[in-house]
This record gives structure tokens, C-alpha cells and sequence, in this order.
């Protein structure tokens, strides 16, 4: 009863202080006025996301849609504004006199500048903020960046994001991981799409390749590097991925574009957007149709019977194509809120790898729905998702089929070969975040989260095979962040999120910065963040006895015991549990001169309870054979008929510590020349480990050293050209996960992009040649067959030239050069 008495006491005084602090603003707006107004640029076209913060103080906004601004609370007095977006040259504007009780007109238009130097971003604190202020390391892409592009190659410009491990897997597929422990199915980094969680809830994997939403309606492309759980929640343990698209008020208009290339690249896709009703209404239109044939090469299976014939891969269609699209109508309102319902789907084809082979993706399916309201204070959104694996297939295990049973069609191998998956997400959020002026203009954000995932795999692998039921499963997440003034110069970010998932234990994740602003766009900071990855279905729900000879892939549930012939236990494995990485910063941004910006951080990360990839925890067929079993029901894990199995699973291998910097760098030789440089340095310093436990478990699968550098040159011969190249270095490491073994050869390449504005239709046309020189230190050959216990052979040696070729995923094609020449007009 004491206890109930004074967390009953603790909340009322809570509440006492927030109806105080709410209270304030009526007793103090007679002292104080506003500054609002609209921003445009130089055609006067209204800019959305532009900052506007007094001077002086850490009173702020941001525009909306129709470049529309305002700020209140502000103490009577004269003040300077300064207003500044990326892609805009930055504006002080002096001498604003502000009265008690009126709202004083600063409307501002913005010249457009051919490079720029820091910016705006949205991911670090979930609401815009000048890139300086951010309390973490983050790069964004803007949307002229993104025209510059060609087809839906937008994703290579994420070889120039500092701190991420970039893997070009083929003409159109590439991955990305930060901080280390990749695996063949990496999903350490939250991919979001217009705030929606972008996953496939069958598998945990980013839905990548699988957007609906084409380039031309891509407004930017952020990268958070590091742990993101304070905010973002599960899944956030490295980083976040964000995809945001084009306002239909902001971005009015058609676009068309049309590619194509080496490999038989082809890419045709459009956006229409445009108002109506007076502009109360919004609405927009995008598609896109994509077709390449990738690069290839051919894996070698085991045996289906010991001292067999090996399976070769067979009938492998190496023509992806796509295709993706999605509209949304918005309704504004007078009050800058706004209403927007919005849908996408796409369709793809292609390959993809896993940890114990390849599959066959034949009209592979991913759906979204979302309904969502935004206003200066209140975001609320639901929404839904879907994918369908389609026909998709197993090659490795077609390939043991096509032995296994010589006698049936090809028809059949397949079905008995099949992927079956559907998964479902359902999620809701509300988020409120707002200022008290009377304290210095602090910040509140506070919101939640409910998620609910239905997955299904058709009863064939996972372990509604075994409950003849859908696997259902739910999560909760409360967070909130308070951005404290604390001087002039000194400044305070504390967060903090609480997550429950239904199978695990809760989680909390905090976070706190504390930043330092001797002057304008120059910050200190030091930070400590705390994240957890929550396991996938795969992880505890994996149950697919046979998925080759002897072979099987089973989750972690319940946990094993491993035995040998005797009987005697020789390891315990736990079941599987979230992993914690609890990770502290060191950095600084800056611009310099209006030349020169560096974003520097330095980090240590401990991993706790880290989850291994798949990997092999037993072996019957040993000279010294062992046993898993069940720690649960104390039943063996056999084959499908009762036979011996060597099975993979994952498991929490043990504690893990990481120290590394990243760095970007960009410097303005002239207002059209950039230099640019990135550089990523890291170390696994220690790793704890289980004797009895398997040395592969502690995979690092991360190169120590990486870093590109590159130039940008715009607006050259009468402002109608722009060029840029790229060379990127990655140190070999070596890499395992599931039957994926072997040494990733060094190596680096050289890019080029050029672009030329045409006189007619507002059009350009731009060229992309990725991987024009490359240089790779060494080749992989495989050993027999693929096999955890196998890594493929690796014979070293330097090679450099045009078009040489080179490896950036184990057992995935060479990548060589791509060439692709593009066609857009904006109307």
C-alpha cells in the first residue's frame, strides 16, 4: 500500500508540473509576439522544410507545405532570423522587431546554390533540425541529388554514406550494414518508408528491392549510423534506413524518365501530382517498370547421399525485373494540418540469397496501406502491410530434388522445392512534440507504438508446420525525448524507449547527449545510446528438418542440450533473446568558412548477448559424433522420417566489444567544385565466447577498413552540365553465415556520373558508369560443394583494369561494369 501511495503521489506531482508549464503560456503571451511568414525561392516557388530559428535564442520552425512558418513565445524585443534550407543559400535576416501581443510579417526568398554543405534532417530526433545539431551521425540525400540519378539506381549513391558497409549484390540489389556482425541476412539496420516500418515480417529482412515507391517520387534518403532504439524501437540496434516521399503541394507536376544499359537494363517510370479544390486537396501518381539480366554464376550443393554425386545449381533465370507504384491522396488544412491515404504494391523477380542457398523469386509481392495525420504538434498514422513470396523456390534445394527424384517433372521438383510465405504487419503510432517557449524554447517529444505480425510459411518451414496455425505475434513500444537548452551554447537531448515483444522480455533503451555550440553550425557532442534487436521469426521459429541431405534449420525457442553417443551433455545452448548493444560517441560537426564541413565520430559499442548467424551446432556424422535436443521436451532433432540431423540454428553467443570512427568530409573548392571523402575504421576488440560453443558463431563479417573519395562538379558550360566520380576501397574480411564461408577479397572501383541539362522540356540526360576500373585482390573457387564447414577456396593475388571484375557478397556473382543513360523531363 505505501509503495501504490507513492507512485500514486510521484504521478500526481508529475501533473502538477505539466499543467504548470501549460498554464505558463497565458500568463506570459501579453510579454511576448510572433514571427511568421512564407518562404519561396528564386522563381518563387514556396519551399516546404526550410529552418527559421531566432538568433540568440533556441525559439525555431520549420515550413510546411506551402512554405508557411511560424513562431511564437518570443519575447518582446529586435532579434535576427536566419533562414536556411539544403540546396538554398543560407539568409540572415537583421533587425526584426518583435511586439507584445503581434505577429510580425518576415517573408524570405531563398537563392538556390549548385552545392551545399550540411543541411536539414528529420531521423536523428524525428523532426527537422539542422544536420549540425543532430545528436548523431547522419547523411542525407536530397531529392536533386536523387534526379541525378539514373533509374532506380539511387542506391549507389549510398557508397558515399559515411559508416555504412555498402554490398553491391547485382546490377539492381545491394545491402547495407553498419558497425559490424553482417550476416546473409542482415537486418541489424530498421529500413522506414514515410514513417512506416518497412520489413518482411516472414523473415526480419529490409524490404529493399521490394518498395513500392519509385526514385522520381523519392523526396530524400537519410542514413542514421548507430543505435536507433531510443526512437525507433526493435531493429534499430546499428541504424535506420529512412525513405521519404514528395508532398504532391510541394512537388507539383509530371516527371518521366526513362534508362537503359549493359546487362539489358531497362527503366520507365513517371510521377503526376498536382492540386484541386483549391488546393484543400493533393493527390499523386508513380510507377515504375525495371528489367535487368544480372551478372551470374553457378553454386555447387552437397551430395544427396554420402559419397554421391554433387548438385549442381540448376535452371537459374538471372533476369530480374520489377514492377512498383503507389498514389496518395492529401487533404490540407487551414491550420497546417493534413490528411493523406496512401497505398503502393510491387512484383518482382529475380534472385535471392539466404544462408543455405539461393531462392528463385517468381512474383514476389509486397503490399502497404497507410492512413496518417501530421500537424506542427501531432502525428498519427496506421497502417498495413503485406507480402506474398508468389511461386518463388528453392535453388539448392531443386537442385537435390532434381537428383533425389529424376523420374518427375520439372513442374514438380519446383512445387516440392517451393518458399511459401506470407507475412502480415498491422502497426499504429501517435507522437505529439512541442516547445516551451518559457524555457528557452525546450522541446517534448513523447509517443507510441503497437505492432502485430501474422506469418505464415504455408506450413512447410517454420513451425506453423508443426501447430497447423498462423504464427501471430505482438509489440508495444512507449518512448519519449526532451530537448534541453542549458545555455547559449550548451544543449541537452535525453530519450528514452520502452518496448515489450510478447515471446521476449521487455527492453528498455535510453539515450542521452550532451552537444556544445561555441558558434554557429560548430557542435561538440558526447552520447550514450542502448539498443536491442529483437528476434526475427526465423531465429525462434525456424523449423525446416531435410532442407538438404542430413541436413536441418530450426529456431531457438526453447533452447539444446548437446550430447554425445553416451549421453552426456557436452554444451547448453539458451533459447534465443534480444541482443543489447549499449554504445558511446564521441563527435563533432561543422561547417567551416562556408568551405568546408566534417562530421567526425568516434565510438565504442558493447554487444551484449549478441545473436550468432546460422550455424551448425551439432554433428552426428563426426568421428566424435554429438546430438541436439530439445532443452525444452528433451527431444532429439531428427529428419522428417526420424533419421539424423546436422542442424543450424542461432543462438546468443556472448558479449562483444567494437571501437571505431567514421568520418565525412566535404569541402567547397569553388561554389561548383566539391571535394568529398568518407572513411570508416573499426575494430573488434574482444568477443566472449562459450568453449563448448562454435568458433563460427563469432563471425565479424565486417571489413576494419574502408573509405571513398570522389568530386562533384555542377553547373559547368552555362550552367547546363554536371559530373562527379567516385573511388571506393574495402579491406578483405572474412565472412560466414549459414553455408556462406570464405574470404571477401579486397578491393576498389571507380565510378562516374555526368549529367546535361537540354533546352527543351525542362529535360536532362544523365549517364552512370559504376565499377568502370576496379581492382580486386584476389578470387574464391569452391571446395567440393557449399558448406559452413567448407569456405571456399581463395587464391590471392592483385588484379587492376577496365572492367575487371570483383566479388562483394560470398557466393553471389562478380560484379563487372555497369554503364546506363537516362532520359527525364520535368513538366
Amino acid at each position: 500500500m505505501t509503495r501504490s501511495r507513492s507512485l500514486f503521489s510521484t504521478v500526481v506531482g508529475m501533473l502538477s508540473v505539466l499543467l504548470l508549464v501549460a498554464a505558463a503560456p497565458s500568463n506570459a503571451s501579453a510579454q511576448t509576439g510572433r514571427i511568421s511568414g512564407t518562404v519561396t525561392d528564386s522563381s518563387h516557388a514556396v519551399l516546404a522544410g526550410t529552418q527559421v530559428s531566432v538568433i540568440g535564442t533556441r525559439l525555431n520552425a520549420v515550413s510546411d507545405g506551402s512554405g508557411h512558418y511560424s513562431i511564437g513565445g518570443i519575447p518582446a524585443g529586435t532579434y535576427d532570423v536566419r533562414i536556411q534550407r539544403i540546396g538554398q543559400r543560407a539568409r540572415v535576416i537583421s533587425g526584426v522587431v518583435v511586439k507584445a501581443g503581434e505577429d510580425t510579417r518576415v517573408d524570405a526568398s531563398l537563392a538556390t546554390v549548385p552545392l551545399s554543405l550540411g543541411g536539414m534532417v528529420v531521423s536523428a530526433s524525428r523532426r527537422a533540425e539542422k544536420i549540425t545539431d543532430a545528436p548523431a551521425t547522419i547523411t542525407r540525400i536530397d531529392a536533386a541529388a536523387i534526379a541525378n540519378t539514373v533509374g532506380n539506381s539511387f542506391a549507389p549513391a549510398l557508397k558515399e554514406v559515411k559508416g555504412i558497409d555498402f554490398i553491391q549484390v547485382g546490377v539492381t540489389s545491394v545491402a547495407i550494414n553498419a558497425r559490424g556482425f553482417n550476416s546473409a541476412f542482415n537486418n541489424r539496420m530498421l529500413m522506414m518508408e514515410d514513417n512506416r516500418i518497412a520489413v518482411l515480417p516472414e523473415n526480419g529482412l529490409p524490404v529493399g528491392v521490394f518498395t513500392p515507391t519509385a526514385k522520381v517520387d523519392l523526396a530524400g534518403v537519410e542514413v542514421l549510423v548507430g543505435p536507433g532504439s531510443a526512437l525507433y524501437g526493435p531493429d534499430a540496434s546499428n541504424g535506420v534506413l529512412t525513405l521519404g516521399t514528395k508532398d504532391p503541394r510541394e512537388f507539383p507536376g509530371t516527371i518521366l524518365e526513362a534508362a537503359g544499359g549493359a546487362r539489358s537494363f531497362v527503366d520507365v517510370q513517371g510521377r503526376q501530382a498536382g492540386l484541386f479544390s483549391g488546393g484543400s486537396f493533393g493527390y499523386k501518381l508513380s510507377g515504375e517498370y525495371q528489367q535487368a539480366k544480372d551478372f551470374e554464376n553457378k553454386n555447387i550443393y552437397a551430395p544427396i547421399a554420402t559419397g554421391g554425386p554433387v548438385s549442381p545449381e540448376l535452371n537459374a533465370d538471372w533476369n530480374t525485373n520489377v514492377m512498383r507504384g503507389s498514389g496518395a491522396l492529401v487533404y490540407y488544412m487551414p491550420n497546417l494540418s493534413r490528411f493523406e491515404l496512401n497505398a503502393g504494391a510491387s512484383k518482382s523477380n529475380g534472385i535471392g540469397q539466404t544462408s543455405v542457398g539461393r531462392n528463385q523469386l517468381v512474383n514476389w509481392q509486397y503490399r502497404e496501406g497507410q492512413l496518417k495525420f501530421t500537424n506542427p504538434n501531432w502525428f498519427a498514422q496506421a497502417y498495413a502491410t503485406q507480402s506474398l513470396s508468389g511461386d518463388t523456390y528453392q535453388l539448392n534445394a531443386y537442385a537435390q530434388n532434381r537428383l533425389r527424384f529424376p523420374t518427375l517433372s520439372e513442374d514438380s521438383i519446383k512445387h516440392l522445392s517451393d518458399f511459401p510465405a506470407e507475412g502480415r504487419l498491422m502497426a499504429a503510432e501517435i507522437q505529439n512534440t512541442f516547445a516551451v517557449p518559457q524555457l528557452n524554447g525546450l522541446r517534448l517529444t513523447y509517443g507510441g507504438q503497437y505492432r502485430h505480425d501474422i506469418v505464415s510459411s504455408k506450413r512447410q518451414w517454420l513451425v506453423d508446420r508443426n501447430t497447423g496455425e498462423d504464427i501471430t505475434t505482438s509489440q508495444k513500444g512507449v518512448y519519449g525525448q526532451a530537448d534541453i537548452p542549458l545555455t547559449d551554447m550548451f544543449r541537452a537531448v535525453f530519450a528514452a524507449r520502452y518496448d515489450k515483444h510478447e515471446l521476449f522480455d521487455g527492453q528498455f533503451s535510453p539515450k542521452a547527449a550532451l552537444l556544445f555550440t561555441p558558434m554557429v553550425d560548430q557542435t561538440f557532442r558526447v552520447s550514450y545510446n542502448r539498443a536491442f534487436k529483437s528476434p526475427t521469426v526465423l531465429q525462434y521459429g525456424f523449423f525446416f528438418p531435410d532442407f538438404a541431405p542430413l541436413v536441418g534449420v530450426f529456431g531457438n525457442p526453447n533452447g539444446y542440450l548437446i550430447k554425445n553417443s553416451a549421453g552426456t551433455v557436452v554444451n547448453t545452448i539458451a533459447p534465443i533473446a534480444p541482443e543489447t548493444n549499449t554504445t558511446w560517441e564521441l563527435g563533432y560537426k561543422g561547417v567551416l568558412a562556408d568551405r568546408l564541413f566534417i562530421d567526425i565520430t568516434g565510438y565504442r559499442s558493447n554487444f551484449k548477448k549478441f545473436m550468432s548467424p546460422l550455424v551448425i551446432i551439432a554433428n552426428p556424422l563426426l568421428a566424435t559424433p554429438t546430438f541436439a535436443f530439445d532443452a525444452k521436451t528433451g527431444k532429439q532433432l531428427t529428419g522428417s522420417t526420424g533419421g539424423i540431423q546436422i542442424p543450424l540454428t542461432y543462438f546468443n553467443v556472448g558479449n562483444a566489444q567494437i571501437t571505431g570512427t567514421d568520418m565525412g568530409v566535404k569541402f567547397l573548392v569553388t561554389p561548383t567544385i566539391a571535394i568529398n571523402g568518407t572513411a570508416s575504421l573499426q575494430k573488434l576488440d574482444t568477443i566472449e565466447r562459450k568453449p563448448s560453443d562454435p568458433i563460427e558463431a563469432t563471425a565479424f563479417n565486417s571489413p576494419t577498413t574502408k573509405f571513398n573519395v570522389g568530386m562533384d562538379f555542377a553547373n559547368l558550360y552555362n550552367n547546363q552540365l554536371h559530373a562527379g566520380f567516385t573511388v571506393r576501397y574495402v579491406n578483405g574480411y572474412q565472412f560466414l553465415s549459414g553455408i556462406n564461408a570464405g574470404k571477401i577479397p579486397t578491393f576498389s572501383t571507380f565510378d562516374f556520373t555526368a549529367g546535361y541539362k537540354l533546352p527543351l522540356y525542362n529535360s536532362s540526360i544523365n549517364l552512370s558508369v559504376q565499377n568502370l576500373f576496379a581492382c580486386r585482390g584476389g578470387t574464391n573457387a569452391i571446395d567440393g560443394w557449399l558448406a559452413a564447414a567448407k569456405p571456399l577456396k581463395y587464391t590471392a593475388g592483385q588484379e587492376c583494369g577496365l572492367g575487371k571484375k570483383h566479388i562483394e557478397m560470398i557466393n553471389m556473382p562478380e560484379i563487372g561494369t555497369m554503364a546506363f543513360l537516362g532520359l527525364r523531363i520535368d513538366m
